[in-house]
């Protein structure tokens, strides 16, 4: 989640204000103001993804096992994470990245201290004495700590949040998503390699508190005041999907009955003063929503681990079996909570496959985005889905799209954020079921996110394009050619000619190369019409009533009437 659901100035406008050599005191975001030199001090160390800097691609981690203690009445924490790691290039130094905030207390390498230790732009090095070879696996451990930066507009603008509940109880959670998780603990912040046999998290808080973390949970103890509990994430997980939870919840479990038949629990950890409102919400959006998703993109990935959900002191954010939730309790016209929807569709799309790089963001956020219409389609029907997607794919809404929504290779995470990679990708996706037909389109979504190739895994947009080709028979690289990678919006043009017999009607789109059929309605019968290089003509009574695209089908303009001359 993030872009779509930002209201005036993005992160990318409020950034460049802060940057400003003549930069007001603050920037105002979301009706918040914020400090712009926290702004700038956030810009200048936040940066996720981009090129894989050489001695980070020499290596492939396998295993994080991630200790915290929070400490929130400081606002501090103190943490270890040991990075198993397989090497795949020659290294004599190991880097990872950490916020420079956090302090370096010890590090060592297979059990053994190095010499030195340098600390410095958000990057731990460590000089190998015995440089390691490629086919090896090592693990170095780094043990930090201190007061991690402090979210300034969560979940735009990442890192701890520290609120209170309306007791006064702490309540504590984390993002990441676009800053990346070396805010607070040493992770090798890059979309493209995740920790191939999932990771151990040991989350110690103070006794009262309820601690919570992706995984399934191994055991809890209260030693010395401090309530300690461990998670095994049995997956793969992407850097930004791991987070902690702290605060006085309250479970709310309901169940819901798998494609196979088997029960499972399904839990909702909410604050004392919202529990009446997460019961009602929970116990009819949770199995609804897994129900919808599970018949058309194949079962919930996390068993193993658990679907919970748990409210947290920001938005929301789609954290792999822990999914963060911040809004209302509140089911919209079309029957669903939408934020609730939206980062449940993640656990699908952006955790079970991942995008390897975020110039491919589109295949978490347009494919999140559309699973809303995906529910709609499911639960109430075709006319309701097409009433959905023509409010979000009408011509208000495409007459705001500006951006391409693949742009480049190697990008940082807040260059992918443009709303285009929410809204347009979910209209592409649209247009692309009408073009398929619906038993290919959703055989493509199934075999990318089932695929052993992709699953649990990461993908790119050419994969996808691939798995579309793979499923069909046919590459259509003028249809993604157009629809991802430039900013027009395709255009047709309607021609109606007097014959003897009727009127001939052709239809053109501005490019011969873009062959998308255009569905028309004509004198109350739905046809399709062709549009081998880029046009299609069709026979009609003269006078004949006809409209272009009556469903709403089409991501289309029509073109603007010749100039006068």
């Amino acid at each position: 989640m993030r872009e779509q659901f930002i209201g005036g100035a993005t992160i990318a406008a409020i950034i460049a204000v802060a940057g400003c050599a003549s930069a007001p005191a603050t920037v105002r975001f979301r009706d918040v103001e914020i400090d712009a030199a926290r702004v700038a001090d956030w810009q200048a160390t936040a940066i996720m993804g981009g090129p894989l800097r050489p001695a980070q691609a020499g290596y492939d981690v396998q295993r994080y096992d991630l200790r915290v203690a929070l400490y929130p009445d400081e606002k501090r924490i103190v943490g270890s994470n040991s990075v198993t790691v397989a090497v795949v290039a020659p290294l004599d130094v190991f880097e990872i990245p950490l916020d420079s905030r956090l302090a370096i207390e010890a590090v060592d390498v297979d059990g053994v201290r190095p010499r030195a230790v340098a600390h410095a732009g958000g990057l731990v090095r460590v000089p190998l004495v015995d440089p390691w070879r490629p086919g090896e696996e090592h693990v170095v451990r780094i043990a930090y700590g201190g007061r991690p930066f402090e979210a300034l507009a969560p979940p735009w603008m990442d890192g701890f949040v520290w609120s209170r509940s309306a007791d006064g109880s702490h309540w504590v959670g984390t993002t990441s998503q676009g800053s990346g998780g070396d805010l607070w603990w040493p992770v090798k912040d890059h979309p493209s390699d995740e920790p191939d046999r999932g990771m151990r998290i040991t989350l110690d808080v103070p006794a009262g508190l309820v601690g919570l973390a992706n995984g399934r949970k191994l055991s809890e103890r209260v030693v010395d005041g401090r309530s300690i509990t461990e998670w095994q994430v049995s997956y793969p997980i992407n850097q930004y999907g791991v987070a902690l939870n702290a605060g006085p919840f309250l479970p709310v479990e309901t169940t819901y009955t798998r494609l196979d038949g088997r029960v499972e629990a399904i839990v909702f950890w909410a604050l004392p003063e919202h529990l009446d409102e997460a019961r009602r919400m929970w116990l009819d959006q949770g199995p609804r929503i897994l129900s919808a998703f599970a018949r058309r993109f194949g079962e919930y990935p996390f068993w193993r681990d658990k679907y919970w959900v748990v409210e947290t002191p920001y938005l929301g954010m789609e954290h792999q079996s822990i999914v963060a939730y911040g809004s209302d309790f509140k089911v919209n016209e079309f029957g669903f909570d939408w934020l609730l929807l939206h980062e449940t569709a993640h656990e699908w799309w952006g955790n079970k496959v991942s995008a390897r790089d975020w110039a491919d963001w589109w295949l978490h956020e347009g494919f999140g985005a559309y699973a809303h219409a995906v529910f709609v389609d499911v639960e109430a029907g075709r006319n309701r889905y097409l009433e959905y997607m023509r409010k979000y794919c009408g011509a208000e809404a495409i007459g705001k799209f500006r951006n391409p929504v693949v742009r480049g290779t190697d990008r940082v995470a807040e260059e992918a954020y443009v709303p285009e990679v929410y809204s347009k990708a979910s209209c592409v996706l649209h247009t692309l079921r009408w073009l398929v037909g619906d038993d290919d389109f959703y055989a493509a979504l199934h075999r990318l996110l089932n695929d052993e190739a992709f699953a649990y895994r990461t993908a790119s947009t050419a994969d996808f394009r691939r798995v579309v080709a793979g499923v069909t028979g046919h590459p259509y690289d003028w249809f993604f050619d157009r629809y991802l990678y430039e900013a027009s919006i395709p255009a047709w043009r309607l021609d109606r000619t007097l014959v003897a017999d009727g009127e001939v009607v052709t239809v053109s789109w501005d490019d011969p190369l873009f062959e998308l059929p255009i569905p028309l309605r004509v004198a109350g019968e739905l046809l399709r019409l062709e549009m081998p290089g880029g046009q299609g003509s069709l026979r009609v009574p003269a006078g004949s009533e006809l409209i272009v695209d009556p469903d709403g089908w089409l991501l289309a303009v029509p073109a603007p009437p010749p100039a006068a001359r």
